[in-house]
């Protein structure tokens, strides 16, 4: 409560100063239902750090959909490791 009181009208995308090695950015929209999500950063060839983004909850067949977009960049991140870090995750939501 505090950071938005703080930094919540800054307009900036990065406002608060010293963020922490080895973090990345989620972004949620939870109105939306997606198949797909792009972000246009300005000057994304500096910025390395994957974003995440999920969009609405449903209920389907008796199951919870929840749309992921992954966006990497791939100076780091290639598809197989993309596919590796899906796999494990799909893996602790089913042993959830």
């Amino acid at each position: 409560r505090q950071d938005v009181a703080q930094y919540g009208s800054s307009g900036r995308l990065f406002p608060k100063e010293g963020q922490p090695d080895n973090c990345f950015d989620v972004s949620m929209a939870p109105w939306l239902d997606f198949t797909a999500f792009n972000l246009n950063l300005y000057d994304s060839r500096n910025y390395t750090l994957p974003i995440f983004t999920l969009g609405k909850l449903e209920e389907r067949d008796g199951k919870r959909l929840l749309p992921l977009a992954f966006q990497v960049h791939h100076a780091v991140c290639d598809g197989y490791h993309l596919g590796v870090f899906v796999e494990k995750l799909q893996g602790y939501i089913d042993q959830f």
